[in-house]
């Protein structure tokens, strides 16, 4: 069993609680090579600030694009707090590259 360290923004603190009280299911990152190695039974760190989550990986789905992970996954466990799936690619595209990471890779979904 590996443990991975993933960062919130500090902006993004209250989806991070979603986190921490259980109504997020799922967690995301563009399939980067670096994501890749995760595997079910690894923990991920959840860091946002000073607090720090760990959640056990139970299952692991690569999808090709944002549509086809919400169509799979419901966009409540995996973007709890936003309103419609136009929000969550806003906010999946106000990281920097993030978009053509998820072209060039696809999503991995951690299932935690």
């Amino acid at each position: 069993m590996n443990k991975y360290i993933l960062k919130f923004r500090a902006s993004d603190k209250a989806e991070f609680e979603t986190i921490i009280d259980g109504r997020k299911t799922v967690e995301t990152r563009a399939a980067t090579p670096r994501y890749q190695k995760v595997q079910a039974g690894d923990i991920l760190v959840v860091k946002c600030g000073d607090q720090t989550v760990e959640k056990k990986v139970k299952k692991i789905e690569k999808f090709d694009s944002i549509d086809e992970l919400i169509n799979s996954v419901g966009i409540k466990n995996v973007m709890n707090l936003a309103p419609n799936i136009d929000r969550a690619k806003y906010v999946w595209r106000s990281f920097p590259g993030y978009d053509q990471k998820i072209k060039q890779y696809g999503l991995i979904a951690w299932y935690i």
